[in-house]
């Protein structure tokens, strides 16, 4: 059955067009921006240093490139995001990295989640519409597999974290000195176990 996500594939955008739509929203002249986005331009700063992090921290493994060269028929990957999304900075650039090892066998596609709130609606956690969402497609669009918006474990410290009632400031400070510890391995394993 084909997937409602690559229905929206014409209105993806490349990897390389995502950044530099970041690297835009990060950069941009606070005088020419209204007031929502001078609210979000924090956001947007932090988890741009963070994927910056993240890139020069995470090494794919030779368990995941054996896995990853392996790859018989191609797929297409699409993920829901925006570059304020905290969890998002700690996964896109894993994402990106098997993507660009798969040596043209995974093509990564994004999709906004601002733009087109509508796809997400179909791709809820729980009721919840957290990002990111990783969509995993064949090449005629049938969906094989879902991951996303976290990896398990930081999944499950941020519902223990939460059961606690603990401010919402302190349970990022924790998940991200998580995602920090852990270097994108708990992406990595999940992701592979979907493309298992």
């Amino acid at each position: 059955m084909k997937s409602l996500a690559f229905e929206y594939l014409d209105r993806s955008e490349s990897i390389e067009v995502y950044i530099q739509r970041f690297y835009d929203a990060v950069h941009a002249d606070p005088e020419t921006l209204n007031e929502q986005q001078k609210e979000m331009l924090g956001y947007y700063t932090l988890n741009w240093a963070r994927s910056k992090r993240v890139e020069k921290t995470y090494t794919i493994s030779e368990d995941a490139l054996d896995i990853i060269y392996c790859i018989i028929n191609p797929q297409v990957w699409i993920v829901i995001t925006d570059g304020w999304c905290g969890d998002s900075s700690q996964s896109l650039p894993v994402i990106t990295e098997i993507a660009r090892q798969s040596q043209g066998k995974i093509i990564l596609r994004i999709i906004s989640r601002d733009v087109y709130p509508e796809l997400l609606e179909k791709y809820q956690t729980n009721g919840s519409m957290s990002i990111p969402k990783l969509i995993g497609t064949t090449y005629q669009g049938e969906e094989s597999w879902v991951w996303g918006p976290r990896p398990k474990p930081a999944n499950d410290l941020f519902q223990n974290l939460k059961s606690k009632n603990m401010a919402k400031e302190d349970i990022y400070k924790e998940l991200h000195a998580w995602y920090a510890k852990d270097k994108g391995k708990a992406v990595e394993s999940e992701l592979m176990e979907c493309i298992r």
